[in-house]
């Protein structure tokens, strides 16, 4: 049996759907009774419900171990998409609990189970940071001297269990995603930044990043749980866009008038400088960071190709993907 972490989340909910259609037996991770039923009308939106039915449910929060230990009874192979997100500076604590001590679970279950294989959602935040050039791939090292933001930190920690596990014979393999778009799960990317439009968002960051579509990032994870490939890692970034070129791209399709203002790093800075103020004072939660205006600005490129020849694989288009998702709408 295949267990799926994160489950009720946009990659687990995809990539539930795309094992049971393929007839797979599989054990889903769930939080709350309350969680099921956004998935259940994804798989209603898919004219998949049968297949719902099908879903042998195991209640399970990361961090709680006994919890996590009954629901490996049988697994034989593990997709752990399960994943606290935030770039809040106050949520540290939090994300270290779920994605680093979770997965430290994750790993020490798998080798007491002797899983067959463990693939592994991490995310570009995990990646190294290139000081050298303008691209980072598979291969930039992480550097301990530059600052992340908790949530990198929180993934890269992941990493380390998930390679610890492939140490002691478990095989693996990690799939670094950029911004994963793609519909179907509530409080995704996409409908986040959609959202933001609809009430009128003004400024965009200089920066950019790498985007990918979701049904891309199930496509790769299954082909790497039944392929031959094993104790590496993959970047799964389509195309890299500017925060200017995406909100602009989505606000015209939503006929809505576009950011216009940019948010330099001078203003970010004094932002931050006020905020470490007043979170001093214990006035207010502090959320952001240097680590987290760096990536704002930051306008390196992801490099994600090693994926396409390693695996025989070719991302969908950014711009037609969006496209058919807002066409879908109408």
């Amino acid at each position: 049996m295949i267990l799926v972490t994160g489950a009720t989340g946009l990659v687990g909910a995809h990539l539930c759907l795309n094992l049971l259609k393929k007839n797979e037996t599989i054990v889903a991770l769930c939080r709350r009774e309350k969680k099921k039923v956004a998935l259940e009308e994804f798989f209603q939106s898919k004219g998949a419900s049968p297949l719902f039915k099908k879903i042998q449910w195991r209640q399970a929060d990361l961090s709680d171990l006994p919890a996590l230990t009954d629901a490996f009874k049988e697994i034989t192979q593990v997709y752990h998409c399960a994943a606290y997100i935030s770039m809040a500076y106050y949520k540290m604590y939090q994300l270290q609990e779920v994605n680093q001590q979770g997965t430290t679970y994750i790993a020490n279950l798998c080798i007491e189970h002797k899983i067959k294989k463990l693939v592994y959602v991490s995310s570009i935040a995990a990646l190294g940071s290139q000081t050298t050039t303008e691209i980072i791939n598979e291969d930039t090292p992480w550097d301990p001297t530059v600052e992340k933001t908790p949530y990198a930190y929180s993934k890269y920690g992941a990493e380390l269990e998930i390679w610890r596990a492939s140490q002691e014979g478990i095989p693996v393999a990690i799939v670094n995603p950029g911004v994963i778009l793609g519909e179907g799960m509530p409080r995704n990317p996409l409908a986040q930044l959609v959202q933001q439009i609809e009430k009128g968002l003004s400024f965009y960051p200089t920066g950019k990043t790498g985007y990918v579509a979701v049904e891309d990032v199930v496509e790769v994870m299954e082909t790497l749980m039944n392929s031959s490939v094993e104790n590496e890692r993959f970047i799964l970034v389509g195309e890299n866009w500017s925060y200017q070129k995406m909100t602009q791209f989505i606000a015209q399709k939503m006929e809505k008038k576009a950011p216009s203002k940019v948010m330099r790093s001078s203003y970010l800075k004094t932002v931050w400088f006020f905020e470490s103020l007043v979170s001093g004072l214990g006035l207010k939660k502090k959320f952001l960071s240097k680590a987290l205006i760096r990536s704002l600005v930051d306008t390196s490129e992801i490099d994600g190709s090693r994926v396409e020849s390693s695996l025989s694989f070719s991302y969908r288009k950014i711009g037609p993907y969006l496209d058919s998702i807002f066409e879908s709408r109408l």
